[in-house]
């Protein structure tokens, strides 16, 4: 089976498209989707709307969650960043009543057999940690028996190994097979709102039977969806950091 796993598209409506395109000619068996469809961009409804239809599984990713709440606590808006904050905060009036009671149902967790996948943590799913080190990725590690773990979050494509004597070693990752005598942990990057230096949608795609994990860059119209953006009128820093994956 070859499961696409996308994340973070963050109502970029541009990269979503191009990265669906793509998946057409990929012989994709399942589409996951590991959160935060909407946020930052300026089409959150067409992204979610496109989510329901293409994926087999959504998960809730902590923006799905900040925009669908019925009321942002003030202890969770106190600690967000500014742009995110307005973003938010647009994004809410964007969505329908509907749009919002479908996010906030979303599972946390899927799994299957020895694959598992989150938004952002296995440690703790709904504090919304960010897996960044070693040594989180041996917490994560730890809290659940998942051999192949898949997270977004951090919109940058990483991957942890953990050796069979536990210790565990961080890479960046473009095609590798999965072995059979490790455990794994891989940040699929963002779609909508790269973070690694490399402006094009990022998605990977694994095969169950070959575990084979592949890395797919997509490029797609960066101007347009930065000029919906600011005519949306979100804040330009949305716009800009787009054009250079950061």
């Amino acid at each position: 089976m070859k499961i696409a796993l996308l994340s973070d598209i963050h109502g970029n409506k541009e990269a979503l498209e191009s990265v669906l395109e793509d998946l057409e000619d990929k012989r994709i068996d399942k589409v996951l989707c590991l959160g935060d469809i909407v946020g930052y961009g300026a089409d959150p409804s067409f992204c979610l709307r496109t989510i329901r239809e293409r994926s087999d599984t959504i998960l809730l990713g902590n923006h799905d969650y900040y925009c669908s709440v019925p009321q942002l606590p003030e202890e969770i808006a106190s600690r967000l960043n500014p742009l995110a904050l307005d973003a938010i905060n647009m994004t809410r009036k964007m969505l329908s009543e509907e749009e919002k009671r479908f996010l906030i149902s979303l599972p946390l967790i899927w799994e299957q057999e020895e694959l598992m996948a989150t938004h952002a943590s296995f440690r703790d799913p709904k504090s919304w940690r960010y897996l960044l080190s070693g040594e989180e990725a041996k917490e994560n590690f730890d809290a659940y028996p998942f051999r192949i773990g898949f997270l977004g979050h951090t919109h940058i494509v990483t991957l942890f190994v953990q050796n069979t004597d536990c210790s565990v070693y961080q890479f960046r990752f473009k095609r590798l097979f999965l072995k059979k005598n490790l455990r794994f942990l891989l940040n699929v990057g963002s779609v909508g709102q790269p973070r690694d230096g490399d402006p094009r949608a990022a998605f990977v795609v694994y095969d169950t039977e070959s575990y084979e994990a592949i890395v797919y860059r997509i490029a797609y119209d960066i101007e347009k969806a930065a000029l919906k953006i600011k005519n949306a009128g979100l804040p330009l820093q949305l716009a800009e950091r787009l054009k250079w994956g950061v």
